[in-house]
């Protein structure tokens, strides 16, 4: 299992390497923001395209739900689009590696979500094979290729996501047990979950992390088509065209707070009724 994870991963690697290396060497239109320091440091655009593309690794003090992100615009020549595509299958081929040892771990879901915190079965193979700090989310995550150039590319932020789940009380109960049952405020929000009609269903909430989407549009008139999609990544455009299409240029980080109004329709309570499981009420 270690060799298989080190031959897919080393494929993966020299598969950007390679696309990288073209990139460079061809230097194609492109457009992506730079923060500040990373103009003062006289940093270039594509250079932190390929910066990013490449890196399969956990930085210093990242933490392990984090993925270093940044949208843009690249065009993809031939030679591009057959890398990407080599590449996105190299990714597909390393996680299902991952899958597989998956099964060895009982407790996988927990060793994931620390697997930048503390050692795993998984975190000690890698470690044996060379791999001690690569960042699984990074390496998984798609290189994102049209396969038809847009007329135009709206970019904007969206910094009110949030994932949300039902629970049954029997589920938030286990939940609550999970995180000790002798603990004071956890015998509270027990004592709460009790006062409830059986029948009740809570919505358990998470506040996503702030995305980028890219709002394509396709064809003008009656014809006119459109289609949005996330972006932690340059987008590759194929280069049937000359030039990048038609875009509006945004941040490279996310505007502070809300950007548009909460819905009128907001089914869930403002406040937590179980706060150690983030459980709401529904009005």
């Amino acid at each position: 299992m270690i060799t298989e994870l080190v031959s897919r991963f080393e494929q993966l690697q020299q598969a950007l390497g390679l696309l990288a290396q073209h990139l460079s060497e061809t230097q194609p239109a492109h457009w992506l923001p730079l923060q500040d320091s990373e103009i003062a440091l006289g940093l270039q655009p594509l250079t932190l395209a390929n910066d990013l593309l490449t890196d399969l690794w956990y930085r210093d003090q990242q933490d392990g739900r984090e993925t270093r992100s940044r949208h843009g615009l690249i065009l993809a020549d031939e030679q591009s689009r057959s890398l990407i595509a080599t590449i996105n299958q190299a990714k597909d081929e390393f996680r299902a590696a991952v899958q597989l040892e998956k099964q060895d771990l009982p407790r996988w879901k927990e060793s994931y979500r620390r697997l930048g915190e503390q050692p795993s079965s998984l975190r000690n193979k890698l470690a044996i094979a060379g791999l001690t700090r690569v960042h699984l989310k990074q390496c998984f995550r798609h290189i994102p290729l049209l396969e038809q150039a847009p007329r135009k590319v709206g970019f904007s932020w969206y910094v009110n996501g949030r994932s949300i789940k039902k629970l049954t009380l029997s589920q938030a109960e286990s939940l609550l047990l999970e995180l000790g049952e002798h603990k004071p405020h956890i015998q509270i929000q027990l004592q709460q979950l009790g006062k409830l009609s059986p029948a009740t269903l809570l919505a358990q909430t998470q506040t996503l992390a702030p995305v980028v989407r890219a709002n394509l549009v396709y064809g003008s008139g009656d014809a006119t088509k459109r289609k949005a999609m996330s972006v932690s990544l340059p987008l590759f455009i194929p280069d049937t065209q000359s030039a990048l299409p038609e875009h509006n240029r945004i941040s490279s980080d996310p505007p502070p707070g809300r950007t548009r109004q909460a819905r009128g329709d907001q089914r869930i309570s403002d406040e937590p009724f179980l706060p150690s499981i983030r459980a709401y009420l529904y009005h």
